[in-house]
């Protein structure tokens, strides 16, 4: 009986652990997608400023090819976070086919 007991409360516990980890890959690829969109709005902000010459301007320093060239880098980060968030979304589902053609659940 003791044995029994056992056995299903463990099952339980893998089973949530499973559900656990999933979860856990899915808040990755979520936040992953916010700081892409985050850094696409930064960079759409310095593009707009660089356009209209607004905000602090230093001569040399902060001209409008200096602000479109972080804008263009901001993009490029927002790329890299993008493929990331994808990364983690094929991730989880290539975890979730593994173990449902070892037939684990």
């Amino acid at each position: 009986m003791k044995k029994s007991i056992f056995a299903a409360s463990l099952a339980l516990l893998l089973a949530s652990q499973i559900g656990f980890a999933q979860a856990v890959q899915k808040a990755k690829e979520v936040k992953k997608e916010m700081k892409a969109e985050k850094k696409l709005d930064k960079a759409q902000e310095y593009r707009q400023e660089a356009a209209t010459g607004k905000g602090l301007e230093v001569a040399g320093i902060s001209d409008k090819k200096t602000r479109l060239a972080k804008a263009d880098r901001k993009e490029k980060k927002a790329v890299k976070k993008a493929i990331k968030s994808d990364a983690k979304a094929l991730k989880v589902v290539a975890k979730e086919k593994t173990k449902t053609a070892a037939g684990v659940n």
